[in-house]
């Protein structure tokens, strides 16, 4: 645990050290800040509107940002044949995927700390009672954004960081599309096609399990049971990405 808890500390304080990212990080603070400066103009639906558009702003940013850093972070240590010094210690390959993993985690939470804290500020002055549904959504964006990092993890093992971070942002994608394709596909009536779709709906992690979004802005209670066979579903692929990039990683040659 402890060697874990070092590869984590230094990935974090390698990505805080790059002056790239406090780049993102002004332009992710303007489109949060615009959200919720548009929505004390606005009025009733308008601003709930328009918090579901920062929420979702907040989203993506630390998405694409945790996963472009991610896949980035992993293939350096491989240029800079930084592994080479690794693995000859006592460090299994397993310490370092979990430790780099880790590293990741801690970033995704510093972003979504300083991108939701921000956010929160300005529906404290607007609304206070939408408070408890941004922080729920926050939370729901943790285990999505995790359960990616993992993906991207798993990618960036075998591949270059820019195919990593597309086949990441396509699972995100289609993740977030499969009610509306088995939908589409089922009104075609065609076989192939309904077999590729339900092949993907249980291969490929649903993420729309994660999008409360909608039903913590309109206060529709989410029921315990469906907390807890979300967090089963996010532990499980989660241990499973991580698994497989343990394996790859072990695979390669270095």
């Amino acid at each position: 645990m402890k060697i874990i808890w070092s590869i984590a500390s230094a990935t974090y304080r390698e990505i805080i050290r790059e002056r790239l990212l406090y780049g993102i990080f002004l332009i992710a603070a303007l489109i949060t800040g615009a959200s919720f400066f548009l929505s004390t103009i606005s009025f009733d639906q308008n601003v709930r509107v328009l918090q579901d558009i920062g929420l979702a702003s907040i989203h993506v940013l630390t998405l694409f940002i945790t996963v472009f850093v991610a896949t980035n972070s992993l293939s350096r240590d491989v240029d800079r044949r930084a592994l080479y010094f690794l693995f000859p210690k006592p460090v299994s390959r397993m310490h370092y995927v979990l430790g780099k993993y880790v590293g990741f985690i801690l970033f995704m939470i510093t972003t979504l700390v300083i991108l939701g804290g921000l956010f929160s500020v300005g529906l404290a002055v607007i609304d206070t009672h939408v408070l408890l549904a941004a922080g729920i959504n926050i939370m729901y964006s943790f285990l999505e954004i995790s359960l990616l990092l993992a993906l991207a993890t798993l990618f960036a093992s075998f591949t270059a960081p820019l195919n990593a971070s597309l086949y990441t942002l396509a699972i995100y994608f289609v993740g977030h599309s499969q009610s509306s394709l088995r939908t589409f596909v089922a009104q075609l009536n065609n076989g192939f096609l309904n077999a590729v779709i339900k092949t993907v709906y249980y291969v490929l992690p649903n993420l729309e399990k994660f999008d409360v979004r909608k039903a913590t802005l309109y206060q529709v209670p989410i029921p315990h049971s469906q907390v807890f066979w979300t967090l089963i579903y996010w532990a499980l692929y989660l241990a499973i990405a991580l698994y497989l990039a343990v394996l790859v990683t072990k695979k390669r040659e270095l």
